[in-house]
């Protein structure tokens, strides 16, 4: 059953237990196989076994996405649901989803972005093809101002029909507007312009031992940290600063330049690479980070921070 206004429906469940959870996200995906929708069900494998067994034989008809693999980097899931939203646009088939991107052992960094995630949904998929995404958070793993924003970020609460006291439309236009956290003194520090590219991506490689990175992770980094600093040099006034540290089995890189990111989902969408627009270089950083922290606003500039893993 297509939502009522024939628009995206974003609804959030809070549950204080696995019954609970268990219980209404059941029904939930029953009620969309009995409305003969596609449904998708995006969570982490411990949440998906107890879904299994309570569907019974109706698991034959629902798909299901590891959320811990498509949404390791919180700036994955959106791409994801776009591909499901197209592939079912395509068919002409009513279609809904779960979409549960917060679980144990989730940082508290890493959960900052899940609330971005979650605000820039709205903006995304609204206006767009009628759909709902159902978005499930045990509020046992969670701070209080979490739990806040969370509901801020959903127009609907699961089974009601009105917008959630807190629901703040306007919060996506602000979704990169936090700064990033303070790390200390950088490893490395440097400015650079056009003309220095070259070097830099020497010496990003050359430290990347210091980092703790071997192998294909140090040409990933490398990577990334390029990406970023041609960004600047595109977007960003033609010139920028790059920092390098190693923090919590992370090699992090930070770039700084003196430009304004205005969409917002930029490196969330797939760039189209014939239209010549832009959204390329941080589309591939988020392909290969496990997090990508960026921070842009009126009078700071913009701050793109990506963490890669030492393994």
């Amino acid at each position: 059953m297509e939502p009522a206004d024939g628009r995206f429906r974003h609804e959030v469940l809070f549950y204080p237990d696995a019954t609970g959870y268990v219980a209404h996200t059941a029904q939930y995906i029953r009620d969309g196989l009995a409305a003969d929708e596609a449904v998708l069900v995006a969570v982490i494998d411990e949440h998906a076994q107890p879904l299994r067994e309570e569907l019974g034989p109706d698991v034959a008809a629902v798909e299901f996405l590891d959320m811990a693999e498509i949404g390791r980097n919180p700036a994955r899931i959106i791409p994801a649901w776009q591909d499901w939203v197209e592939h079912n646009t395509a068919r002409g088939t009513g279609f809904r989803g779960v979409g549960e991107p917060v679980w144990a052992g989730r940082t508290e960094l890493e959960i900052r972005e899940c609330r971005v995630h979650e605000h820039l949904l709205n903006t995304a998929f609204d206006p767009g093809p009628a759909w709902r995404l159902l978005c499930p958070y045990d509020t046992t793993q969670l701070a209080p101002e979490a739990i806040e924003d969370f509901a801020r970020a959903h127009p609907a609460v699961h089974g009601s029909r009105t917008a959630p006291e807190p629901y703040d439309a306007q919060a996506a236009g602000t979704a990169l507007a936090a700064a990033p956290p303070d790390l200390g003194p950088p490893l490395f520090t440097a400015s650079f312009g056009m003309d220095a590219l070259p070097w830099l991506r020497t010496a990003v490689r050359e430290r990347a031992d210091q980092l703790g990175l071997r192998g294909p992770d140090v040409t990933d980094f490398v990577l990334v940290a390029d990406e970023l600093a041609c960004n600047s040099v595109r977007h960003g006034g033609g010139q920028g600063s790059i920092a390098l540290w190693a923090q919590d089995g992370h090699a992090v890189c930070e770039v700084r330049d003196a430009g304004l990111i205005k969409d917002p989902l930029v490196g969330r969408r797939r760039p189209d690479l014939t239209a010549g627009i832009g959204g390329a270089g941080l589309w591939t950083a988020n392909q290969l980070c496990d997090l990508l922290l960026i921070h842009s606003a009126p009078g700071s500039g913009t701050a793109v921070r990506a963490y890669l893993p030492v393994r």
